[in-house]
């Protein structure tokens, strides 16, 4: 099964260090659909995305999702709060990949200014080597900490959705 996995880390160089190990081939030829890299540095008012060096992609979502996806982590509540409603409108405008309300709120949990994340979509199976490599990575930091990550299985459905919307 196909997953969206995003590891968060509190530090703005966590996700580089996990994607420099990957790069070097720390679980093998990783080949991945595709992967980015989100920075967001303090006194921003949003993560600044990239796409992942150094692991052969296979379909790319190109820069309006993932731009969409952290777009709406980063500025959703404050928009919402500007609209005079919730997150609910923002949040929900996922659903139809699956990204429910919870994931984001479990990713706006993880990644705040001054941190980072790494985000994948591959083979679930391959998300498990991947978070042996973050945790691993986490080992690197000046101040030790165990990466958060959040995992979503795309059904097929949602899966064809996704890149039916966004693949580049």
């Amino acid at each position: 099964m196909t997953a969206l996995s995003v590891w968060t880390y509190p530090d703005v160089d966590g996700a580089r260090r996990l994607e420099q190990r990957l790069a070097e081939g720390a679980v093998g030829d990783v080949v991945v659909r595709d992967a980015v890299v989100a920075t967001w540095a303090s006194g921003r008012a949003a993560p600044r995305v990239r796409d992942v060096q150094g692991m052969a992609r296979t379909g790319s979502l190109g820069s309006g999702f993932w731009g969409l996806l952290f777009g709406i982590v980063a500025a959703g509540p404050e928009l919402a709060e500007l609209g005079g409603g919730t997150d609910r409108a923002l949040d929900e405008a996922l659903s139809g990949i699956g990204i429910s309300g919870e994931l984001l709120a479990a990713l706006r949990r993880g990644l705040r200014p001054g941190g980072s994340a790494l985000a994948v979509i591959c083979d679930e199976a391959l998300t498990d080597e991947i978070h042996v490599e973050a945790v691993a990575a986490s080992a690197g930091a000046r101040v030790r900490t165990t990466p958060d990550r959040v995992l979503l299985r795309l059904a097929p459905d949602h899966d064809a959705a996704l890149h039916r919307v966004f693949s580049s």
